[in-house]
């Protein structure tokens, strides 16, 4: 299938070339990738989830030479006493932590590396405050990349350090505000020329893709009922949902999964304007949560999961800090 991929903004339908530096619209909205003739796309035979599933992919290729390992994670049965404590008969758990660098953000990594290989691009960057900057930093490093991280200087030194190791250049911005500081920094992608991924960028988003077709391949060609998902800047619901999306429109699955928003009370924006049936993301500012890495106060095309939520039925739950820690016991 010859590929002639584009960028579409999520709300309005206005389009964009798939090269474009700055990961959002120019009216802010977020950006999905379009691959024409999706609805013909089938998965081949394949040791790795990306050369079953390539015709889904945007990309010329598949480049197992930038992999680390990421994805094929075990999907875990929750165990008797969990099953118990929820009610429900069927839970599961989907382990991301044994990706390379312990998070789901790898899946997202070597997609924006595969991105700047073919686009001949030396050098890519990141926002972020932990899992992310040492995500890419590995990933650029595996890719002979020159990768620059922004972070806030609030970002402990132990986190910096685990960027640091991959040759990363480290910029610390200064300001509190996480949300104010991502979206200035993420304004200077035209004027420097430099490609800024966050983690709602929309080639990020086609490696999370991939965590929606293992799953259509562990539970034998179909969605499962519910999919929970911890969210912060709404990159990773984003793209098991468009995963599943595109399988349905290649006449693969029947039903689409209903997602359910997790967050931490402390920083709900999103969940919170879910429950309310809102359409607009109200800000979280000067916050302390345990949960550090959800820390989008205000997630950039926040507005686009809303109107999903609202169409397709999503659900969203919050998590106080004493039900955090009891957890975690």
């Amino acid at each position: 299938m010859k590929k002639a991929p584009f960028l579409r903004s999520t709300l309005t339908g206005i389009e964009y070339p798939f090269e474009r530096l700055e990961e959002f619209a120019d009216n802010g909205e977020s950006l999905e990738v379009v691959v024409p003739g999706i609805e013909n796309a089938r998965p081949r035979p394949g040791s790795r989830i990306w050369d079953r599933f390539v015709e889904f992919m945007p990309f010329e290729g598949t480049h197992p030479e930038l992999s680390l390992g990421e994805g094929a994670t075990p999907l875990v049965d929750a165990g008797p006493a969990l099953k118990s404590f929820t009610g429900l008969e069927n839970l599961l758990f989907k382990n991301e932590t044994t990706n390379p660098t312990w998070s789901f953000k790898d899946r997202g990594s070597i997609a924006c590396s595969i991105m700047a290989v073919e686009r001949g691009e030396r050098v890519t960057a990141t926002i972020s405050t932990g899992n992310m900057g040492q995500s890419m930093a590995a990933y650029g490093s595996r890719a002979g990349l020159e990768v620059l991280v922004f972070l806030p200087a609030f970002v402990p030194r132990e986190k910096v350090l685990s960027m640091a190791v991959h040759g990363a250049t480290i910029v610390r911005v200064a300001g509190a505000d996480y949300a104010d500081m991502k979206m200035k920094v993420l304004g200077l992608a035209s004027s420097l020329g430099l490609r800024i991924v966050s983690g709602n960028g929309p080639i990020r988003v086609e490696g999370y893709k991939m965590e929606a077709f293992e799953l259509f391949e562990a539970f034998g060609g179909e969605a499962p009922d519910f999919i929970v998902v911890p969210t912060s800047a709404c990159g990773h619901v984003r793209g098991i949902f468009k995963g599943f999306r595109e399988l349905r429109a290649a006449g693969l699955v029947k039903r689409l999964p209903r997602m359910v928003i997790a967050q931490a009370a402390a920083n709900s924006p999103v969940a919170s304007a879910i429950r309310k049936g809102s359409r607009e993301i109200v800000p979280f500012r000067n916050f302390t949560t345990i949960a550090e890495a959800l820390s989008s106060g205000r997630p950039p095309g926040g507005e686009e999961i809303l109107e999903k939520a609202l169409e397709f039925g999503w659900l969203a739950e919050d998590a106080t800090e004493e039900e955090i820690l009891e957890a975690q016991a």
